[in-house]
């Protein structure tokens, strides 16, 4: 069965040879030369431009741990801000106010830093998705703080129905859950992003593994074949 395989072998390699034979000595040196050169050169720049492509790949990823933090941050601030509002209309006492004093303070300054973060997302299509939620997001905030801000008034407004009042605890309710909608749906957005680039990432680094192997059999392929050569220029010229 070897045999057989060497037999088909030498077979095919057979007119390759004779081709070969007819090239001038000096080109076929120059060939052998410059084989395992252009392998290595075409590897080194694979792997060049692989490290440029991962670390801008690596600046967006972490761009995208930002912008989940971020979401999760402004989610905070915003449950606290209302539950800190149902304590003031309970209690009557301003220190329930502090977690909406603070949110009123950190949410612009949160929100700006989110909108940055999607603006320098670079694939067009996610970021106009993003800066689309962000101004669903934008909006359904300010009509929840300007609600609560209501609420706040009320406590001293005694001449106000508490079927009023029942009204916007109701619709603040409504406008907090369709903030947390949509920001899960950025952060499931976020997720896909973010297992397409480490995917990117993979992809990058098998490639740049394959160049290097390939550029290692390359040039340990022209080695051996100049080896054979010159045995056989030499057996042919004893003989």
């Amino acid at each position: 069965m070897i045999q057989r395989i060497i037999s088909i072998g030498k077979r095919i390699v057979q007119p390759e040879m004779r081709l070969w034979r007819c090239i001038p000595l000096r080109v076929q040196e120059k060939i052998l030369l410059i084989l395992p050169l252009l392998a290595i050169t075409i590897a080194a720049v694979l792997a060049l431009f692989g490290n440029h492509q991962r670390a801008n790949i690596q600046d967006n990823i972490q761009h995208q741990f930002q912008m989940v933090r971020g979401l999760n941050e402004v989610v905070i601030s915003m449950v606290n801000a209302e539950t800190g509002m149902r304590g003031y209309l309970l209690t009557k006492r301003d220190e329930f106010l502090k977690p909406y004093a603070t949110a009123s303070q950190k949410l612009p300054s949160a929100m700006s830093n989110l909108r940055s973060l999607s603006e320098a997302e670079p694939s067009y299509n996610p970021r106009l998705k993003k800066v689309h939620l962000l101004n669903q997001i934008q909006l359904l905030i300010d009509r929840q703080m300007a609600d609560l801000s209501w609420q706040q008034q009320y406590v001293n407004s005694p001449n106000i129905p508490g079927t009023e009042l029942y009204y916007h605890l109701a619709y603040a309710k409504r406008t907090m859950d369709e903030i947390r909608v949509n920001v899960n749906v950025m952060q499931i957005e976020e997720e896909r992003l973010l297992t397409e680039r480490v995917q990117d990432i993979n992809a990058i680094r098998q490639r740049d593994y394959l160049a290097i192997i390939l550029a290692l059999f390359i040039g340990l392929g022209t080695r051996l074949i100049a080896r054979y050569l010159i045995n056989k220029d030499k057996a042919i010229g004893s003989g």
